[in-house]
């Protein structure tokens, strides 16, 4: 079975990347996808007109 882009980026990524900014890269994209994946709920809420849940106001 041929690989596929995805997992080609993917062992690229983590042969050459140095292993001390490893650990700063998960992190970072762990925040970027985290507020990426709130970005997206409040835009559903706001579409549907639904009120934001409490934990979600600012």
């Amino acid at each position: 079975m041929r690989l596929s882009l995805a997992e080609i980026r993917r062992l690229l990524a983590r042969l050459l990347i140095p292993a001390v900014n490893a650990i700063e890269h998960v992190l970072a994209w762990s925040h970027f996808r985290r507020l990426h994946q709130t970005r997206a709920l409040i835009s559903h809420y706001r579409r549907r007109g639904d009120p934001l849940p409490a934990d979600l106001r600012m």
